[in-house]
């Protein structure tokens, strides 16, 4: 008991990773009002520890504009250190929607997967999704006596998350990682050098 107490102990600068489900944040965003920038989040989770991997799993859209925009975006995170996995978004009927459709993307696989592979490099994960498909993720990162923190909206959060202790609300930060503000602070670059920034 005494040596899974001991494992379960965060250092005092403990290695992290960041796992943003950029599908879920974007459409939770929209209802909410307001957007999460990627590099502040960044910079939130860099004051707390040190950041071993930051990687974005993103839908494509398959029209323009928003492939251009999608694909800039793409561009913009690869080149600030981030890690991007994309696929194509999927169209699917909605008779809810004004369009009659909606477009969807899941990397519930691909994320999980990509969590359990560095796991064992780092003491905490953090995922950035209001998901409940990734409690399975959870309980498999406990399971090997790592921490694990969800950065999810209070906006259509899964119960199995919001009411957790697990759960990090982005409305709770949203002066230190909305989209738009600090724009000229500058933050280190993921896998960076001490003192590196982007």
């Amino acid at each position: 008991m005494f040596q899974s107490l001991q494992l379960f102990k965060l250092p005092p600068k403990p290695k992290a990773s960041l796992y943003i489900d950029d599908s879920n944040l974007y459409h939770i965003g929209k209802a909410s009002g307001w957007m999460v920038d990627y590099k502040l989040l960044y910079k939130y989770i860099t004051s707390l520890n040190t950041i071993v991997k930051a990687h974005v799993f993103m839908g494509l859209p398959r029209y323009e504009p928003a492939r251009s925009f999608s694909l800039t975006m793409r561009d913009y995170l690869e080149k600030n250190g981030f890690t991007v996995t994309t696929k194509e978004l999927k169209r699917l009927r909605d008779a809810s929607d004004p369009k009659g459709f909606k477009n969807k993307c899941n990397f519930d696989v691909e994320l999980h997967d990509e969590v359990m592979r560095d796991l064992p490099n780092v003491d905490i994960v953090y995922i950035a999704s209001a998901d409940s498909d990734f409690i399975r993720t959870k309980d498999n990162v406990l399971k090997a006596q790592k921490h694990i923190k969800f950065l999810a909206y209070d906006h259509h959060c899964a119960s199995e998350i919001k009411y957790s202790s697990w759960h990090v609300s982005l409305d709770s930060i949203r002066d230190q990682v909305e989209r738009g503000k600090n724009r000229a602070i500058k933050t280190e670059k993921p896998g960076a050098r001490p003192g590196e920034i982007a």
